[in-house]
């Protein structure tokens, strides 16, 4: 066999690799308001630490989870396949990760975790220059010391990093979440910017709280370590962050974490501030009143975005009358009806109040807003 022929063989047998098609779920949200809603999953890991995926994997996933934003999140302490691979440059999962991020449109932001025994456990560094940079805290005898943690931090904090504190009941030995007095040491010297209150298919309640009572942001990310397919297959729903950014774009997320505006995205419920979370449900949800027959007709929601919501109607104008009795589920993408009449003459909006069922300000509070009918 010539050597053209090989050749010919061997592209036609690569080509459909280069060229076969790809399909993504759509999982979209309206602007909420000014801002941009964007999805994030900042805590991913690469065989450049623990994880079992090529970097630019982690890229192709984002595009396929529909995510705008990931930070793959490399342990700086801990490269099991180091054996494996010559590189000990801790920014090479970036490097090989930032083209493909380009070619699909995600983006990619250059980050750490810091890997430490509790107090205070594992930290991610968002947004820094240089990774290498926390290498030289590193005790190489015993990894997980956490004796010079602050200098480690400070040096996140000097790159212009944001501050994660990882899975908090993690590593503990009663496997419970505690607020250390190191961590409050670190608070009060801006070395935490939030919690991750969801870790995979893990939930935080006691981090929620704390993130409220500290001003800290809210953060949900995977710590993906397999496939993605593979930790969707464990996981409830999708696992992430809403970060309300002032466009899309890197340095617009990183204002919004340091400003708190985060919302947590799991088992299809969303947690957060009120002043995130009304901005984003009130611009998701397209209620009105469509008449048929007179005053009769339908009272419509329509939702826009891929999160399902489920609400009881508080409050209602006295001369709009609908079934409320039962909560109502407004699945993703889709619009739900109930028969109704509607007397109120000459008004284009009207207010109804509701309570969101599967939205939360505090681990045990709903979200409860005043949301506009189009009459």
């Amino acid at each position: 066999m010539n050597k053209l022929l090989i050749l010919l063989i061997a592209y036609l047998v690569y080509m459909p690799c280069l060229f076969s098609q790809m399909h993504k779920k759509r999982y979209p949200f309206p602007d909420a308001g000014e801002y941009k809603v964007l999805k994030c999953d900042f805590h991913q890991h690469t065989i450049f630490s623990d994880g079992q995926v090529w970097p630019r994997t982690r890229v192709l996933e984002a595009w396929d989870e529909d995510l705008d934003a990931i930070a793959l999140s490399e342990h700086i302490e801990y490269r099991r396949f180091l054996d494996d691979i010559s590189s000990r440059d801790h920014n090479r999962s970036w490097e090989l990760a930032k083209d493909a991020a380009k070619t699909y449109d995600v983006i990619l932001i250059k980050s750490a975790e810091i890997t430490r025994g509790m107090p205070p456990g594992h930290l991610n560094v968002i947004g820094i220059k240089d990774a290498n940079a926390f290498e030289k805290f590193v005790n190489k005898k015993l990894r997980n010391d956490s004796t010079n943690i602050s200098a480690a931090l400070s040096e996140a904090k000097k790159q212009g990093g944001f501050i994660i504190w990882n899975h908090p009941a993690y590593p503990t030995k009663d496997n419970k979440s505690t607020w250390h007095p190191k961590h409050e040491e670190l608070k009060n010297a801006g070395l935490i910017n939030a919690i991750e209150i969801v870790n995979g298919e893990r939930y935080e309640a006691p981090a929620f709280q704390w993130c409220i009572d500290y001003d800290l942001a809210i953060i949900a990310n995977t710590d993906v370590h397999s496939t993605m397919a593979q930790k969707r297959a464990h996981d409830h729903s999708k696992v992430m962050t809403l970060v309300l950014a002032k466009d899309r774009s890197e340095d617009a997320i990183m204002e919004a974490l340091f400003e708190k505006r985060t919302a947590a995205v799991w088992d299809d419920k969303i947690m957060g501030r009120e002043n995130v979370l009304k901005p984003i449900i009130i611009n998701a949800l397209d209620i009105r009143f469509k008449r048929n027959n007179g005053d009769q007709g339908l009272f419509e929601i329509e939702n826009m975005s891929g999160l399902p919501f489920k609400f009881e109607v508080l409050e209602v104008p006295n001369d709009l009358r609908f079934r409320n009795d039962v909560p109502i589920v407004a699945p993703a993408l889709e619009v739900a009806a109930l028969e109704g009449n509607n007397n109120i003459k000459d008004a284009s909006l009207q207010n109804i109040k509701i309570k969101v069922l599967n939205a939360f300000v505090a681990p045990k509070k709903n979200l409860i807003i005043d949301i506009p009918v189009k009459m």
